[in-house]
């Protein structure tokens, strides 16, 4: 008995399929290289954005603290410069660039929240602003001078916190304008 080959002709072969094997590696390895670095960093965000509203939410509440302490002692406050965190009217101190030069250490008060995952507790300064009253219908108003001489004149205070997120480095400051 003979035997036959089926194949006549051998193909000699060259290595073009490994070599395109070798470069799909290739490519799904930076792909996947790309997707590690992506989620790293939004995993950076994600943690920057926690610190952010920790330290808003910090702010916020001392804001509270500070509005409460107004209501309830304003009448006994003194603001006569030797009391931390209770100032009159400072100039400037609307503007966001003075708060963030601004010596909150000894020239604030501290509040006594005892917040958790915050790098410092929240402090907030309590201004006592003048205001000014409008002249009658320059406004547009209809408020006559005897009429505006019957509106109490309540002190209006201006309250600046700042508050600490997680890190050092994550800082709010919140105004707001309170009258009790």
């Amino acid at each position: 008995m003979q035997r036959t080959s089926t194949f006549s002709t051998l193909y000699p072969q060259r290595g073009a399929t490994l070599l395109v094997g070798l470069i799909i590696l290739l490519l799904m390895t930076f792909i996947g290289l790309a997707a590690m670095r992506g989620s790293g960093m939004q995993e950076l965000m994600a943690g920057n954005m926690r610190d952010r509203q920790l330290a808003f939410q910090a702010a916020e509440a001392a804001l509270r603290e500070a509005e409460n302490s107004v209501l309830n002692t304003f009448n006994s406050m003194t603001f006569d410069g030797n009391t931390a965190g209770q100032v009159e009217d400072m100039a400037g101190a609307t503007n966001s660039g003075f708060w963030l030069e601004y010596t909150w250490k000894g020239a604030s008060i501290s509040t006594n929240l005892g917040l958790q995952e915050v790098a410092k507790q929240p402090v907030y300064v309590i201004e006592r602003v003048s205001t000014q009253l409008v002249n009658s219908g320059a406004d547009g108003s209809g408020v006559d001078q005897e009429s505006r001489n019957k509106i109490p004149s309540t002190p209006t205070y201006r309250i600046t916190s700042r508050g600490v997120g997680g890190t050092e480095n994550a800082v709010v400051i919140l105004q707001s304008t309170f009258r009790p």
